[in-house]
C-alpha cells in the first residue's frame, strides 16, 4: 500500500509540524510517496521533516519518495546538501 501526502506549498517553520504530525500517524509498514506538485518553498524546517522521514522509512525497509518536485523546491533542497531526498532510489 502506498500513501500519497500532499505537500504544501511552503514547507517551513510554519507547516513542518503539520506535516511531520500527518506522517507520524501513518502505517508504519506502508511506503509513502509525498506529491510536491504545489510546493515552490522548503525552508530548513521542511526539509529536516523530510530528512528524518526519509531516514525513518530506510529504517524501516520502507521507500519514501518525492514526486512531482519543482524545479525552485528542488534547488532548495541541493543547497542544503540535501539531494538524497531529490534523487529516486533504486528497487532492490
Amino acid at each position: 500500500m502506498n500513501d500519497v501526502v500532499s505537500l504544501p506549498a511552503r514547507l517551513d517553520a510554519t507547516t513542518a509540524p503539520e506535516l511531520m504530525a500527518e506522517l507520524l500517524a501513518y502505517d508504519h509498514a506502508a511506503d509513502i510517496r509525498l506529491d510536491a506538485a504545489k510546493t515552490v518553498h522548503i525552508g530548513a524546517m521542511g526539509a529536516q521533516v523530510l530528512l528524518s522521514a526519509c531516514r525513518t522509512a530506510d529504517a524501516s525497509n520502507r521507500t519514501l519518495s518525492i514526486d512531482n518536485l519543482q524545479p525552485r523546491a528542488h534547488q532548495q533542497l541541493s543547497l542544503m546538501g540535501l539531494t538524497e531526498l531529490t534523487t529516486p532510489k533504486e528497487a532492490t
